[in-house]
């Protein structure tokens, strides 16, 4: 089941970066994309560019989310918006900030898919493409946001065995550095964010994820793409570090 078997999809986080890029490129090979986005001016102007049918919501939200959803018939399911608010250590991070995180990057995804996978199971087709990252497969010095994508590792991996049988794909994209509006959301201080933006490499573009996303969908039906793990060529994870106690 290549991607030309498929007509419909929806994308969450749509209004900028991955996911605006993702609508983009779904639209241009004819497929109906819903987009949904917290920000109703960008969403307005993306649906005016591609065509898309926009929904304008937080995806916290649950309830609007289900009503939403009800009723709804996607072939791809491209789980995207997500932030990094409490990007600090743990123990620095504020309550607002951790509940925000884990809401929308772990809570919000598993309702979109409370909503949605019936309908693909009861269909025997389709795709769910979850946007993880390179955070959620190696060590990082944030834990509220390297456990949030961990989880949808784990979640990825669990799936694939809960939809044996049913026709449904599962695809964990876990792209490493993006340029994106990610720092800009994630870190109030503007010292602190401008040095960690101005890393001095040449990150990954949103077009580079959305082609990764096309490459998943696009493979024949007897083939899932399990995991793209994917980073800017001068970015390196791994390693070892020893630091001794002050």
């Amino acid at each position: 089941m290549a991607l030309a078997d498929y007509s419909s999809a929806l994308v969450t986080g749509a209004s900028s970066g991955i996911g605006e890029a993702t609508v983009r490129s779904f639209c241009s090979k004819g497929i109906t994309v819903h987009a949904m986005a917290r920000r109703k001016e960008r969403l307005d102007q993306l649906g005016d560019d591609t065509g898309c049918i926009t929904h304008q919501l937080d995806v916290r939200d649950t309830d609007r989310l289900y009503e939403t959803l009800g009723g709804l018939e996607v072939d791809i399911v491209v789980n995207n918006a997500g932030i990094g608010r409490g990007f600090e250590r743990l123990y620095e991070a504020k309550r607002k900030d951790i509940d925000a995180t884990l809401d929308t990057n772990i809570d919000a995804v598993f309702h979109v898919l409370h909503a949605l996978l019936p309908g693909m199971v009861e269909r025997k087709r389709g795709h769910i493409i979850q946007i993880g990252s390179v955070a959620g497969l190696y060590p990082i010095k944030s834990s509220v946001y390297g456990a949030s994508k961990g989880a949808i590792h784990l979640l990825c991996q669990n799936l694939r065995l809960e939809l044996g049988g049913t026709g449904v794909r599962v695809t964990e994209i876990c792209p490493g550095r993006v340029r994106t509006e990610f720092f800009d959301v994630a870190i109030d201080d503007a010292t602190t964010r401008e040095q960690i933006k101005d890393s001095g490499i040449s990150d990954l573009q949103p077009e580079d994820i959305a082609d990764a996303v096309v490459y998943a969908l696009d493979a024949p039906r007897h083939v899932n793409v399990n995991l793209v793990e994917l980073q800017p060529t001068e970015q390196v994870f791994g390693g070892l570090r020893f630091v001794p106690t002050n």
